[in-house]
């Protein structure tokens, strides 16, 4: 008799112990870049755009920009050199700001982010010789999430 309720009992912490150990770990947290790729991870379309704080959105009629987790990107109705038509880029953190560093050499700073909307902002210096060297300056880019 004894030894029946000590196998019900070892056959109940068992049973327990399994439910336990099924429960599984808390997934482990995103890092903060990890973070910021998946909010940057979906289509965005331009909402304005200025040069050196002048209008210039007719410039990028209808821009989108695609980000994947991947690191990859694509752009609708890109305009060379600025919006190249796709790429690969990495995250750089400077301060509280990330930087996306294309595989084309050009920085984007992303200076706010949310679920609904981004804002980019380049430098650009357009070659002397370049047909597009008005285009040169402090580019700012707004845009919406599709």
């Amino acid at each position: 008799m004894i030894m029946k309720k000590i196998v019900v009992i070892l056959a109940y912490l068992c049973i327990v112990s399994m439910f336990i150990a099924c429960k599984g770990d808390d997934p482990t947290p995103l890092t903060e870049e990890q973070q910021t790729l998946k909010q940057l991870a979906r289509t965005w379309s331009l909402n304005s755009a200025s040069v050196d704080g002048t209008e210039v959105a007719d410039w990028f009629n209808g821009l989108k920009l695609s980000f994947k987790e991947s690191k990859s990107f694509t752009v609708e109705n890109a305009v060379p050199p600025i919006w190249i038509a796709s790429g690969s880029f990495e995250l750089v953190k400077n301060g509280s700001t990330y930087t996306i560093k294309r595989n084309d050499g050009v920085d984007l700073t992303i200076t706010s982010l949310s679920d609904s909307s981004v804002t980019i902002t380049m430098n650009y210096q357009a070659p002397p010789s370049a047909r597009m060297a008005g285009i040169s300056g402090s580019f700012t880019f707004s845009f919406e999430a599709d």
